[in-house]
């Protein structure tokens, strides 16, 4: 087998990401896709440049980032390899507020930690270096023998964002708001959800400061600047061939939670939400090529499971025929619509099984399944175990 089918055959064992990081086109998509925080500085491409070059064939590379989230770079031959970023273990979301604290990340939300951890698979470190001996010896190549821990939790690294400079003219802070706006539109027309965040963290300081000298920092004032940089961002997904419906369905949810807020918070962390869902919906149509009826009909699905979903209903929504969006869908994904929805919904209800106790059939439920048998039935078929047997193997 070639180096490529086997990282595919393993990924699809696992369902843990591996890639080759062989050019820097690779590594720079790499590193967009997994870096979802700016601190997550070993992220960026050049310094995944640095790290790639120490890297000698003898060795695995395991890092720990401070996420506690775990990466294993290796190289086979000449070509460098990564395996991950994966979970050693579950976080709570008690743990996951005691882990912001102690980075000193106020502007990021424990809920939003524990659903990007949610989305990564968990596994032992151990079994994933298992894997790794196991890909050398089918292509009968020497396994590398020596481990080098990096650890970024034990580095001091000063996460405070700092506000704008107040010594300036209104006039200047008005321009560089502009300015600023402009950076993030950008950076949300790319994808590129490290660059946003920081050019909307600018911009919100820049703003909540002209605030402050106009009219104080008000709940509605914070509303008005909502809308004001959701539309900016709305604007570049525009720019970035987002279908209309998405579009259009994206910024009417973050309107809503930003009107129901109670305070400046909340409405600080739904910026920040809608961003990273913006991003990454636009991550995805560069990455797959989609049409925009297959991104379309994805976060319908990914955002409407829990529903009673039909893909009459959902071709209804989307203004084509039943027939033509299966057709469609199939030869772009390589699967249905409604095994989409299948795999959709097993996923999330394996997450409630391994960090809840609700009982099974309201769990069923809450995916969109009033049969719990046939539940059982669909969870069986993609996990291999029962959700009961889920539950007793992965519950924390």
């Amino acid at each position: 087998m070639t180096l490529i089918e086997c990282c595919k055959l393993i990924q699809d064992i696992t369902r843990i990401s591996i890639t080759i990081l062989e050019s820097p086109t690779e590594r720079a998509e790499f590193c967009s896709r997994y870096q979802f925080h700016p601190i997550q500085e070993y992220l960026l491409p050049h310094n995944i440049e640095l790290l790639l070059e120490g890297l000698s064939s003898s060795e695995i590379i395991s890092v720990t980032d401070l996420f506690h989230l775990k990466l294993l770079f290796f190289r086979v031959g000449s070509i460098p390899v990564v395996i991950g970023p994966f979970c050693t273990e579950f976080f709570s979301l008690n743990d996951c507020e005691s882990l912001l604290q102690q980075l000193n990340l106020k502007i990021f939300s424990p809920s939003d930690l524990l659903a990007h951890r949610g989305q990564l698979p968990v596994s032992s470190e151990s079994h994933q270096r298992h894997i790794i001996h196991c890909l050398f010896h089918s292509m009968e190549i020497p396994a590398p023998e020596e481990i080098r821990e990096i650890n970024y939790n034990e580095k001091n690294i000063n996460t405070t964002f700092h506000d704008v400079e107040s010594n300036i003219s209104y006039a200047e802070l008005v321009e560089q708001r502009y300015a600023l706006e402009a950076s993030l539109m950008k950076a949300t027309e790319q994808g590129d959800v490290v660059k946003a965040l920081e050019s909307w963290v600018k911009l919100h300081n820049s703003v909540k400061f002209l605030n402050h000298l106009r009219l104080g920092q008000t709940l509605e004032a914070a509303r008005i600047s909502a809308a004001v940089t959701r539309t900016v961002i709305r604007i570049g997904a525009m720019h970035a061939g987002i279908p209309p419906v998405v579009n259009d369905h994206i910024s009417a949810v973050s309107s809503t939670i930003i009107r129901n807020a109670h305070s400046i918070d909340e409405i600080n962390q739904e910026h920040e939400r809608l961003i990273r869902e913006y991003c990454q919906t636009i991550r995805r149509k560069k990455t797959t090529g989609y049409s925009s009826l297959t991104i379309s009909a994805l976060y319908y699905l990914e955002h409407s499971y829990a529903q009673a979903v039909t893909v009459q209903n959902m071709a209804n929504e989307l203004e084509v025929s039943p027939n033509y969006l299966i057709a469609q869908f199939k030869k772009e994904v390589g699967i249905t619509p409604l095994a989409y929805l299948n795999r959709i919904r097993m996923q999330h209800a394996a997450h409630s099984l391994a960090h809840s106790r609700v009982p099974i059939h309201e769990i069923a439920e809450s995916v969109g399944i009033m049969d719990a048998n046939y539940f059982v039935k669909r969870f069986k078929a993609e996990f291999q175990d029962t959700p009961s047997q889920y539950r007793a193997k992965y519950f924390q």
